[in-house]
């Protein structure tokens, strides 16, 4: 069984309540007033505001274009044909596709009584299809409105964990390959790929909201709120395609190390491979700040960007280079640097983007304080 959500709620009392004044007002026919309804009762107030007025304009140009062609031929079939020929024409010239359906609808209707009840056919229509556009738009904004920057908050950090998780477990999984099989990361890569495409799709829903998504910060100006969550959607599925390119190196360097005979590992080498996946600890202390800011709307300590993790690391390559060489070690040498480069990317572009996010809205603070003192 289907779960059934708010707006499936609230399409039902929409049509219930659109149905019951109809009857009690002795309005006809209102089954079209529960369809405009049904149409109406959008994801979001913006949407529905936007849907409205099509159908308001859809809505006068049928009933319009009947009425003329009406009174001007009366209600014939080959009249119905060319007032469905003449509306189609007009609704696309005018780009109200949307519309069209129910434009046509309500110039047959008109069309299809008698000469002396068009004018009170298309005042009943009217009268019903307002009252279903009207409750639909009441409904939307009492009962739960829809609050994307909440769902969004939510989104967002399990989308980042998720892809955290992701890019940590790629590099685990390069340095722990030795002569098994290839992880295979498809359904965690789906996961990732899922909650971004929620976030985006929230993320537009919030913007056309056309007002403050989230109104509970500490320090964060509102109305900066949405770059800074889209630029950390972004920011998550780089960590993905961060992540895919250091999966691309594992068949490789299996088919590698069993062709050459699947030698142990070195000391050197084994080195390496530890300092690389120390640094997912950085990964992850940094998109937790990330994440506290963004998501929480809280301050954290800037983060510095520092050469230690990188110089320990070439340290280790000098050691195993001055032991070993030959094109074997230099495609292992280059399978280090690759993995090495994406984790210096997801390291070094969380701290920018931590940094940048203190630095704007301290900047934005200090700025509010003049102007009150001012």
């Amino acid at each position: 069984m289907p779960k059934i959500g708010a707006r499936i709620l609230k399409t039902s009392i929409a049509v219930t309540i659109t149905m019951f004044i109809c009857n009690l007002l002795k309005l006809e026919p209102a089954i079209f007033g529960a369809v405009s309804a049904v149409v109406n009762v959008q994801p979001s107030v913006y949407l529905t505001i936007k849907a409205a007025k099509g159908q308001i304009i859809a809505h006068v140009l049928g009933v319009g274009a009947g009425l003329v062609l009406g009174y001007v031929f009366g209600g014939s079939p080959l009249t119905m044909g060319l007032a469905t020929i003449l509306v189609i024409s007009l609704f696309v010239k005018l780009n109200l596709k949307n519309g069209l359906q129910m434009g046509i609808v309500a110039t047959i209707f008109i069309l299809s009584s008698s000469p002396d009840q068009f004018l009170a056919h298309a005042l009943d229509r009217s009268a019903v299809i307002f009252i279903g556009l009207v409750i639909a738009m009441l409904i939307n904004v009492i009962l739960w409105p829809p609050r994307y920057g909440r769902q969004l908050t939510i989104k967002l950090r399990e989308s980042n964990d998720t892809a955290v998780h992701y890019f940590c477990q790629a590099v685990r999984n390069f340095v722990r390959l030795e002569n098994e099989q290839i992880p295979s990361p498809h359904t965690e890569k789906e996961k990732v790929s899922g909650l971004i495409s929620e976030c985006r799709v929230l993320a537009e829903h919030a913007r056309r909201e056309r007002y403050n998504t989230v109104n509970d910060y500490e320090y964060l100006d509102p109305n900066n709120w949405l770059p800074l969550a889209e630029k950390l959607i972004n920011h998550n599925e780089m960590l993905m395609v961060k992540a895919d390119r250091i999966y691309e190196l594992l068949p490789g360097r299996l088919e590698r190390r069993l062709k050459h005979g699947a030698n142990p590992i070195s000391t050197e080498f084994q080195s390496m491979l530890n300092i690389l996946e120390s640094g997912c600890s950085t990964v992850i202390r940094v998109n937790d700040k990330l994440k506290t800011l963004v998501c929480d709307k809280a301050l954290v300590k800037p983060e510095e960007i520092s050469e230690v993790y990188w110089e320990s690391l070439t340290d280790a390559v000098d050691k195993w280079h001055d032991r070993f060489s030959g094109s074997y070690y230099l495609h292992a040498l280059i399978e280090i640097s690759v993995v090495a480069s994406e984790i210096k990317w997801a390291s070094r572009e969380g701290k920018k983007f931590i940094n940048m996010i203190i630095n704007v809205n301290s900047t934005s603070l200090k700025n509010q304080i003049n102007n009150e003192i001012n």
